[in-house]
């Protein structure tokens, strides 16, 4: 036993330093991201739009014509939704048979600092969804998306939902009231942040990375100690890594966007209450009217649970559903368990909703 204890410890002790090796060589996450097979079917302005490939017939899993387009918010990288091989939402829904296509706003420049939501959500958005309707062959599409991601799919939905067969938000807040120590800070720094915005343009990557980890609170520390317990697990050291980079690895935020952001959503909270006006329209989410699948992390301290459970009296829809699972506001589309209380059950849906 003792030989055996001793082989034991020694493949750990290789584990650990391999793996611990692989952490500081920079770009070792990166060949893993976004890496799906996939083909650009569109491309306009900072916009384009990827098609993940079907999974080979003699493989199984063969796509029907269902298209489910991804959206992801603002500041954040579309390679969310594909972390690494083992670990991947396109492939999850893919491989149920979807049809899946992915929107990347592109990264924003020094001249986009005047655009804002309306761009985003009655110009970009309806030219990526035309593209995929037309690549599909299909007169609707289900739309989901993580975070402001979301709240894009609903806020397009309220005003075109003819187009849209079904609708899965995850970790999107509706009730900006209740975002606790967040929905304060908004208040307070509004002016402040407008006069920086007015010198800056947009808002710098860093500084979202910076406010992405504050908002994580202690687990910004902890995660450090808990990757050490588990240098050994090649696993756990793989997807540490791909979340890591992803988190160091944000956006800048257009400028009169985040402005907007501020003013009408957040501190005016005109998702729950009304009265928000984009492209010279109201639009109201008591208007979406398509099936809906919503996903709250139970520790998420960003789209908190309760902000996020409003969006059930918000929509107009019949079909409607909101599912509280594990995670915070990273975990709940990214983290260990994301696959089983996340992907799969919305890969389930949407295939039922075909």
């Amino acid at each position: 036993m003792e030989p055996q204890k001793s082989r034991r410890s020694v493949r750990k002790k290789v584990a650990q330093v391999m793996n611990g090796l692989s952490l500081l060589v920079d770009g070792s996450a990166r060949v893993q991201l976004g890496s799906a097979p996939n083909q650009s079917i569109y491309k306009a302005f900072n916009l384009e739009v990827l098609h993940i490939l079907p999974r080979a017939p003699e493989e199984g899993g063969g796509a029907r014509r269902t298209p489910v387009l991804l959206i992801p918010p603002l500041a954040v990288r579309p390679y969310v939704y594909d972390l690494r091989p083992d670990h991947s939402m396109v492939r999850v829904l893919r491989d149920f048979g979807l049809d899946v296509y992915v929107l990347d706003f592109g990264v924003p420049r020094a001249v986009d600092r005047n655009l804002t939501l309306d761009h985003y959500v009655f110009t970009f958005l309806p030219q990526a969804i035309d593209a995929v309707r037309r690549h599909a062959g299909a007169e609707t599409v289900h739309l989901a998306g993580y975070c402001m991601g979301g709240l894009f799919a609903l806020l397009y939905t309220a005003a075109r939902g003819e187009r849209v067969r079904s609708v899965v938000t995850v970790g999107a807040p509706i009730n900006f009231d209740k975002l606790g120590v967040l929905t304060l800070a908004a208040h307070l720094g509004k002016k402040p942040m407008d006069a920086l915005l007015e010198r800056l343009g947009n808002v710098p990557s860093f500084a979202a990375e910076a406010g992405f980890k504050l908002m994580g609170g202690t687990r910004t520390i902890t995660k450090w100690a808990d990757l050490v317990a588990h240098l050994d697990d090649d696993g756990y050291v793989r997807g540490f890594d791909a979340i890591n980079t992803w988190v160091n690895d944000l956006l800048p935020y257009p400028g009169e966007a985040f402005r907007q952001l501020l003013r009408e959503v957040v501190t005016g909270n005109k998702l729950l209450k009304g009265g928000l006006v984009l492209a010279d329209r109201e639009v109201n989410l008591r208007r979406v009217e398509a099936p809906l699948l919503a996903f709250s992390g139970r520790t998420d301290n960003i789209a908190t649970p309760e902000a996020t459970r409003a969006i059930l009296e918000c929509v107009g829809s019949r079909d409607k559903s909101l599912r509280e699972v594990p995670g915070g506001h990273v975990g709940v589309i990214a983290g260990s368990e994301a696959r089983t209380h996340v992907w799969e059950p919305a890969a389930r849906w949407l295939v039922e909703r075909a």
